[in-house]
């Protein structure tokens, strides 16, 4: 009885160590930050003459993230039916504003994106509108710019497009 003791207390005392090993084992996470090595695209440098700050997700998941758009302390979603009356009531100056869109969208979706929300801009009154990839952090310089209204970037469009 006293040798089953021993080893059923050596078995658990073995099973605690394998437990807490593998669990002290961390996997490292690897984040992959898209187009690093893509030196032909250019970059965004002008974050701080920007006027307007759009997260884009989808139409019904767009964010006003500069100036923030919040109620009750949470950013609130922005449709493009409404954003002008947002703008006028942040009282917002229609210089440059700025779309950052994932890495999700390619090809015949990117250009039709960037098209809509150029023609949504002006609307507003902007005088610039350009579109950004996301980038890891909210960033906007080092962003690959997707178009500029004041450049015509249709190779970064391509560029971007190749996962398409």
């Amino acid at each position: 009885m006293k040798k089953l003791f021993v080893v059923g207390k050596a078995v658990l005392s073995l099973s605690f160590v394998a437990f807490m090993s593998s669990c002290a084992t961390q996997q490292k996470m690897v984040v992959t930050q898209f187009d690093t090595a893509d030196t032909t695209s250019p970059r965004f440098t002008e974050e701080r003459s920007v006027n307007a700050v759009l997260q884009f997700s989808s139409w019904d998941y767009t964010f006003l993230t500069r100036p923030q758009y919040l109620e009750g302390g949470y950013l609130q979603q922005v449709h493009r039916e409404s954003l002008n009356d947002v703008f006028n009531r942040l009282q917002v100056r229609r210089g440059t504003a700025v779309v950052v869109v994932g890495w999700t969208y390619n090809g015949d979706d990117l250009k039709k994106l960037v098209t809509d929300w150029k023609g949504i801009l002006d609307g507003c009154g902007f005088q610039r509108v350009v579109v950004l990839r996301a980038q890891m952090g909210n960033q906007l310089n080092g962003s690959v710019i997707v178009d500029d209204s004041s450049n015509i970037h249709l190779g970064a469009i391509q560029n971007s497009a190749r996962g398409s």
